[in-house]
C-alpha cells in the first residue's frame, strides 16, 4: 500500500477502511516488525481471524466479558506487586503507541473518542529510559522529584514522587513532568519511576565528586542507570514473568542498528501485565481501590501541601518488594483467568476515552481492548510463531503443547465451552495471540509448556525473552561513552535499588 497523503500511515490508512478492511492489514504499524523478521512477515503467516476486519472485532466482546478473575487474595501469584508496575515501564520504554484509538462499531455507532492530552515524547531509543529523562545524550536535567518528609519509623525506605503540572488546558488532573506522561497512569508507576530518576541523581553526585564535568557527570548517571535497568530486566523482572528455562532464547534482532519492536510483544505478549493488576493495594497502612488510584487526585501536589496530608498516597515499598521478612510485599494476581474484577469496563483508564455502550456490554472493555490489538495489529498467528521457533526449541523441550496444532486447537475449545461461549469456527484453529497467550500461562505442568499460573507460557515467554533480550543488547551498543564510577555497587534487584537510595539519599 502506498503511503497517504497527510502523514497517515500505510496501517492507520487500512484502519480508516472500516467495514471494508479485510485481514490481515497491508502494513505494520509505525516503529513495529514481526518477530524472527527483518521487516513484516509473510501474508500468509498472519493472523486472519474471519477474514472481515469489523466481523472479526465483533466476535470479540463475548470473548473478552468471560476474561475476569476474582477481585479478592484467593487469584493471588507468587511475584511481589511491585513487578507489575516495573513491567509497565519495560512497556512505555520500549516505544510509543502507534496502533490508533479502538474506534470500531460493535452495536452502536462507533465511540466518539474524548482523550486527555498526554505527552508520548517519540523513542530515539529503545530501552534508554528516554519516557523518563529523554535521550541518554542529550544535555536535559533529570525530572524534578517531589521529597516526601523523613519519616523513618513509619516509612524506613526511601521514597519519591514525581513532579506535576496542570495541562494546558486548565482541565483533567495533574499529569507528571516526564516525556512520557503514560509513566503517571498511576501511583505506583510514577514512584517507581522516581526510584530511577533518584538513582540518576545519585550517580550524577559520585560523578561530581570524582571531579567530572556537570555534562559528563549527567551523561554518566543517565548511562549508569540505563545499564542498570537493562540489569534488573534480564536479572529480576524476566526470570518472573517467563519461563527461566528460556533465559538463553537467542535473541530476536532485527536489522543492523533497527529499533523496531515485534508487534506481537507489544500488541500481546507485554499486554500480559495486565493480568496481574489487583483490584486494590496497600500503598502504606492504607488500602486503596485501583480505580481511584487509576482516576489521580486533581491536584496531588496541592493536598499533600495540607498539614496531615504529606504522606498521602505516600508508597511504603515494602508492600510492593521483598525488603523485610517481617513486612512481607502484597502479590500481583495470577496469570490466568483474564484480569480482576472491577478492573476494566466499569472504570476509564486514564487518559483514555470513555466508556462507550457497546464497549460496556463486553463487562471487560481493557481485555477486550487487549484482545483487539492481536485481531488488528498484524501479529503472526500462533501456528506460525510455533513453526518459526521449532528448529531453535523443540528438541529441548519436545513435550511442549505449542508444537501440537489440535492440542492447540483443543485448548481453545475446552475452555470456550467451560465458558458457555459458543466459539466462531476460526478462533480454535486461529486464536488471538493474546488470548492463547493467557490459557497457556494458566495452565500446567511447565514440562508441557506452560505457566502454571505463575509465569507466561511456552510462547510468551519465548517472544518475551527473545524480544527484551535484543532490545536490550542493541541498546547497549548505542550508549555514549561516558565516565563511570568504580566504586558504584552492583544493583541487580529491585530490593538492593531501595536499599541503595535509602542509604545514599535518605528516607
Amino acid at each position: 500500500m502506498p503511503n497517504p497523503p497527510g502523514g497517515t500511515s500505510p496501517y492507520m490508512a487500512w484502519r480508516m477502511l472500516k467495514a471494508a478492511a479485510q485481514l490481515p492489514p497491508p502494513a505494520l504499524p509505525a516503529g513495529r516488525r514481526s518477530f524472527g523478521c527483518p521487516k513484516m512477515a509473510e501474508s500468509a503467516s498472519l493472523y486472519c481471524g474471519g477474514q472481515s476486519l469489523l466481523g472479526s472485532v465483533r466476535d470479540l466482546p463475548d470473548l473478552a466479558a468471560r476474561l475476569v478473575k476474582p477481585a479478592q487474595a484467593g487469584a493471588e501469584g507468587e511475584m511481589p506487586a511491585g513487578y507489575t508496575y516495573l513491567g509497565q515501564l519495560l512497556a512505555h520504554d520500549l516505544c510509543t503507541p502507534t496502533e490508533g484509538e479502538f474506534d470500531y462499531a460493535l452495536s452502536d455507532p462507533a465511540p466518539e473518542l474524548t482523550r486527555t492530552t498526554v505527552t508520548q515524547a517519540e523513542r530515539t531509543q529503545p530501552l534508554h529510559l528516554e519516557s523518563l529523562f529523554g535521550p541518554v545524550s542529550a544535555d536535559l536535567s533529570l525530572p524534578e522529584l517531589h521529597r516526601f518528609p523523613p519519616a523513618p519509623l513509619f516509612y524506613p525506605y526511601f521514597a519519591a514522587d514525581i513532579t506535576r503540572r496542570k495541562p494546558a488546558s486548565g482541565l483533567g488532573r495533574t499529569l507528571g513532568a516526564l516525556p512520557d506522561t503514560r509513566n503517571d497512569d498511576n501511583p505506583m508507576i510514577a514512584q517507581l519511576s522516581a526510584l530511577f530518576i533518584a538513582h540518576a541523581g545519585a550517580v550524577t553526585t559520585r560523578l561530581a565528586a570524582r571531579g567530572h564535568s556537570p555534562a559528563d557527570s549527567l551523561r554518566g548517571a543517565k548511562t549508569a542507570t540505563v545499564r542498570m535497568w537493562h540489569g534488573l530486566l534480564l536479572r529480576d523482572l524476566l526470570p518472573r514473568l517467563a519461563l527461566p528455562a528460556l533465559a538463553d532464547t537467542p535473541a530476536d534482532l532485527g536489522p543492523p542498528g533497527a529499533a523496531d519492536i515485534p508487534v506481537e510483544v507489544m500488541a500481546a505478549i507485554l499486554r500480559a501485565g495486565h493480568w496481574l493488576v489487583r483490584s486494590q493495594y496497600r500503598l502504606n497502612v492504607n488500602t486503596v481501590p485501583v480505580r481511584l488510584l487509576l482516576r489521580g487526585d486533581p491536584d496531588i501536589a496541592a493536598l499533600r501541601a495540607r498539614p496531615g496530608a504529606e504522606n498521602f498516597w505516600r508508597i511504603d515499598w515494602r508492600n510492593f518488594f521483598d525488603l523485610d521478612l517481617l513486612s512481607p510485599p502484597q502479590k500481583a494476581m495470577r496469570m490466568e483467568g483474564g484480569l480482576a474484577a472491577m478492573f476494566g469496563s466499569d472504570f476509564g483508564l486514564p487518559d483514555a476515552m470513555e466508556i462507550h455502550s457497546s464497549l460496556v456490554t463486553s463487562d471487560n472493555d481493557l481485555a477486550l481492548r487487549d484482545l483487539a490489538r492481536s485481531t488488528d495489529g498484524g501479529l503472526q498467528s500462533v501456528s506460525s510463531l510455533a513453526t518459526r521457533l521449532a528448529p531453535a526449541l523443540r528438541s529441548r523441550f519436545p513435550d511442549w503443547l505449542l508444537w501440537d496444532g489440535p492440542a492447540r486447537a483443543k485448548l481453545i475449545s475446552d475452555w470456550c465451552n467451560a465458558c458457555g461461549h459458543l466459539a466462531p469456527p476460526h478462533l480454535a484453529a486461529d486464536p488471538p495471540l493474546y488470548l492463547y497467550t493467557l490459557l497457556e500461562a494458566g495452565r500446567g505442568p511447565a514440562t508441557q509448556g506452560f505457566g502454571d499460573g505463575l509465569r507466561l507460557g511456552a510462547l510468551g515467554s519465548a517472544l518475551l525473552w527473545g524480544a527484551i533480550r535484543a532490545a536490550v543488547e542493541t541498546a547497549e551498543a548505542a550508549l555514549p561513552d561516558a565516565p563511570v564510577d568504580p566504586d558504584m555497587p552492583d544493583i541487580p534487584d529491585m530490593p538492593s535499588l531501595i536499599r541503595f537510595l535509602t542509604l545514599n539519599s535518605g528516607v
